[in-house]
């Protein structure tokens, strides 16, 4: 794939240009993080899978089903006032992020929202949803004041 290859998906609303930037700092981001923990794939790999995984997603975070705020990614905080950076820190968390899909360190990633990324951590997609579902379940049975009650304890 040569670089002028990676047009962004619609989704995004993104120039070519903000995209190109957003797609090698996120594959150097995790192909650096990956090779400490012994990860052998390039960057030129990480930014054809996340790439693709862009284009895949459709800008719906695959977890909660929600839109991403793909402009978000070519957002200049520099020129917005403050009751505008409050805004737009407000709306950051549905911005997309890279994830690996299968927690393994190889090429295979998947766009998602950084509320869904901060929440998911390092575990994986069903590790995830078992806890997703034991939090509903304990909510269907306990008030939240019974949590609160608990911590203090």
């Amino acid at each position: 794939m040569t670089p002028a290859d990676y047009a962004p998906p619609s989704w995004l609303d993104q120039t070519p240009l903000i995209y190109k930037q957003w797609l090698q700092r996120q594959a150097m981001l995790v192909t650096k993080r990956d090779r400490k923990r012994g990860g052998s794939y390039r960057v030129k790999d990480a930014m054809d899978a996340i790439h693709a995984a862009a284009h895949r997603s459709a800008g719906i975070d695959p977890y909660d089903g929600q839109p991403m705020n793909g402009p978000l990614l070519g957002a200049n905080n520099q020129s917005l006032s403050s009751s505008a950076k409050a805004d737009q820190l407000a709306s950051i968390k549905r911005c997309p992020t890279v994830k690996h899909a299968r927690g393994a360190l190889i090429c295979d990633f998947e766009i998602m929202s950084r509320q869904t990324a901060d929440a998911k951590g390092e575990m994986t997609a069903e590790e995830y949803l078992e806890h997703c579902r034991a939090v509903v379940q304990f909510r269907g049975e306990h008030s939240f004041a019974v949590a609160v009650d608990a911590r203090k304890d």
